[in-house]
């Protein structure tokens, strides 16, 4: 579990640093006292090696020039190390920089006053933490490392000029947002509506989905560096009552989980058990204007 953060240094550390200052982030920063993760958690399947997880995600909802390809390497090739448990955003703070997760997985999630957690979002490879242009508005959430990452930042200005560069991107990342959109209405109807048991299922079928989509699952599996208390705070539960599911889930033949692998044994059976319909997953089919300068760059 992400600790209660009390140090707005370290909270904020890619509010409004520039990308190169951020070369040494990763030997500035003390890994936190949890689990350190490690890049077993992004392990790519076969077939998908040779480009980054985040121009996978996009070729799926566009067709990507070789000027595009070529810009979104060159980002991932910018990536930087961060430990496990590290917070990057803090609630509250307004944010100069776009964050790609190019390995590892990180969050968004609130604190209530307590110091109980609600995690809103997983961000796994390929997945981006963008930035408002139109407003410069303070957070609703905070973002924080889960495992080991490595991640590009990049600083509002680049972000700007990619996008206006890059017409096919932003149409891509424009998808990705209903996307995301989508999953969030999932989410809260997971909560609302599902039982446990149902809730869990439901999300290790999207799981599934979601890192297949850039090589990270296959033949049903997975890994699965989040932990009980990860869960815990995602789906409304509490631990014991994660770890009773966990275990039915088992003892019905749905699932394996070996150390931090997850096999769906059943993939039919557990669909069936959530309800699962994975169309919400899939890119939009928005019509977008063409643009001017959407021409065949090499």
């Amino acid at each position: 579990m992400l600790p209660k953060i009390t140090d707005r240094r370290t909270a904020s550390l890619l509010v409004s640093a520039p990308a190169q200052a951020l070369a040494g982030a990763s030997a500035d920063l003390d890994p936190l006292a949890l689990s350190t993760g490690s890049d077993e958690a992004t392990r790519r399947a076969p077939g998908h090696e040779g480009r980054d997880p985040f121009s996978r995600k996009l070729s799926t909802c566009v067709d990507l020039t070789a000027g595009d390809l070529r810009e979104l390497e060159r980002l991932a090739a910018t990536g930087r190390r961060f430990p496990a448990q590290t917070p990057l955003l803090h609630q509250s703070d307004v944010p100069e920089n776009a964050i790609l997760v190019l390995d590892g997985f990180a969050c968004r999630y609130k604190y209530l006053t307590n110091g109980r957690r609600q995690i809103t979002a997983y961000l796994v490879p390929g997945d981006l933490f963008e930035l408002d242009l139109d407003y410069r508005l303070p957070l609703d959430c905070a973002l924080g490392t889960l495992t080991a990452c490595r991640l590009a930042v990049l600083p509002r200005p680049d972000y700007e000029d990619l996008l206006r560069r890059r017409p096919r991107i932003a149409r891509a990342l424009q998808m990705m947002r209903l996307t995301e959109a989508a999953i969030l209405r999932e989410w809260i109807t997971n909560l609302g509506s599902r039982s446990g048991p149902e809730r869990l299922a439901h999300f290790l079928c999207e799981m599934l989905l979601r890192l297949r989509t850039t090589g990270l699952a296959s033949d049903n599996q997975y890994s699965f560096p989040i932990t009980q208390a990860d869960l815990a705070d995602t789906l409304g539960m509490s631990c014991v009552h994660i770890n009773r599911v966990l275990q039915k889930l088992r003892r019905d033949g749905l699932i394996e989980l070996s150390g931090r692998r997850l096999t769906i044994l059943k993939p039919e059976g557990l669909k069936t058990l959530a309800e699962y319909d994975a169309s919400y997953l899939e890119p939009a089919a928005i019509p977008l204007r063409p643009c001017v300068s959407d021409r065949p760059a090499a």
